[in-house]
């Protein structure tokens, strides 16, 4: 008799929100992702609330926001407890953008939705595993076996394979079939036929280049020469810990094969030295051929010659001008370094935004790129909404430390009644 499996999309069904599905095979309940976007709205997880304390395993697919971004707020704030599946780099690239993202806010604005020891405390959850290792379930989950497979588009990025008796569902969303840089493409199409697919179609509708891989690196090392050759800034809005390490790659080797030192080639990010240094960690997990370089030359293909890191924009400032700059901040909306020097640099025709990949629905960016994709102009002026901490004063400063006191009597009140009742 076969298993019963059932499958619930709890976000990024029909849309291009995160990726968040409950996988329900027999008694057993599987969370497939858990994401979450830059707004950071407890609204988008309330089919998530109503399941999260029920969940006997998690598996990741990738190390961005849209497929990890919730696993700290689940854990603290809506009682998961469980295991989490994911390769190597999943778990350390995962932890890092989230660290990343963290860091970004709290140094504009309040940001109290999840804190450092929260990603810590989902991240003691983690098992990590390697491609085609199988890793059998246990609890409720009990008789299932997962197995992560290579999907490219991510370092570690996983095909997730779910077996039961004989059933066999596969898990694969934003994979990629072609052979890139740094990564191989795809194994799903060398699967045999399983039970149940679960797939996305998240690009299958944009308009692809002729040429493929060789006609996009021309394009967009055409267009960054062009503005610095005429003493203009570049902008590459970039994720953290995903594609933003085939950019580097691409611009680093121009870079080097041109000796452009009179250009700045710099990566953005508050975490920007840990990313690299734990991407350089993780070569095994490349390509054969990237792979194949290292273990007979040492070659890294992250000890970048021209790529500078900077966590500052005291550092970047640093630099000599005209800079090419991979800033951390896909939506151009949310606190971040992008959305920084987008207000900056965007009002001079000099510069020119470079967009590589897709960004939140409604976005600032995705916005412009539905425009540029549509062929309509851009608009003159948009507004832009700016955080910054500033010292507090006079009245406000006494109201804050009034409210900060008042905290305090609190938690002694707290402490004394519960003194008591022991």
């Amino acid at each position: 008799m076969g298993s019963l499996v059932k499958f619930t999309p709890l976000c990024g069904a029909r849309n291009e929100q995160p990726l968040c599905y409950l996988l329900e095979i027999d008694e057993a309940c599987i969370l497939l992702d858990c994401g979450w976007d830059e707004t950071f709205d407890p609204r988008m997880l309330r089919a998530l609330q109503k399941v999260a304390s029920k969940i006997d395993a998690v598996l990741v697919t990738h190390c961005d926001l849209n497929h990890l971004g919730a696993l700290p707020y689940a854990f603290a704030k809506l009682g998961m407890r469980c295991q989490v599946y994911a390769t190597l780099p999943v778990l350390k690239m995962g932890q890092l953008a989230l660290y990343d993202i963290v860091q970004s806010r709290m140094a504009k604005e309040d940001f109290e939705t999840f804190s450092f020891a929260d990603i810590d405390m989902a991240w003691d959850s983690f098992v990590q595993l390697r491609y085609q290792q199988t890793c059998q379930l246990g609890g409720k989950a009990d008789g299932i076996t997962v197995s992560p497979l290579n999907a490219g588009h991510m370092i570690g990025g996983a095909v997730w394979k779910i077996t039961k008796d004989s059933e066999e569902v596969v898990y694969a969303v934003d994979y990629n079939h072609a052979q890139e840089r740094l990564l191989d493409g795809t194994v799903l199409v060398d699967l045999p036929r399983p039970s149940v697919l679960i797939t996305d179609t998240y690009t299958v509708l944009d308009r692809q280049l002729t040429g493929g891989k060789r006609a996009r690196e021309g394009m967009l090392i055409d267009e960054v020469m062009r503005t610095v050759s005429r003493g203009g800034n570049v902008l590459i809005p970039v994720d953290s810990t995903g594609r933003v390490f085939e950019l580097m790659a691409v611009l680093d080797a121009y870079w080097t094969q041109h000796n452009l030192k009179q250009y700045t080639l710099a990566f953005l990010s508050p975490e920007s030295r840990s990313i690299v240094d734990m991407a350089a960690s993780q070569v095994e997990w490349l390509s054969k051929h990237v792979s194949q370089m290292f273990v007979q030359n040492r070659t890294n293909v992250f000890h970048f010659q021209h790529l500078q890191r900077c966590c500052t924009r005291k550092e970047l400032s640093r630099l000599v001008q005209p800079q090419v700059v991979l800033a951390s901040g896909l939506d151009l909306e949310t606190s971040s370094f992008a959305l920084d020097l987008f207000s900056e640099w965007a009002g001079s025709g000099q510069n020119t935004i470079i967009f590589t990949q897709k960004a939140r629905a409604s976005s600032t960016a995705q916005n412009l790129i539905d425009l540029i994709v549509s062929g309509q102009p851009l608009p003159t002026a948009f507004a832009l909404q700016l955080s910054k901490r500033v010292l507090l004063e006079g009245v406000e400063l006494r109201e804050y430390e009034e409210q900060q006191r008042e905290k305090a009597r609190e938690a002694k009140r707290k402490l004394e009644v519960e003194a008591a009742e022991d």
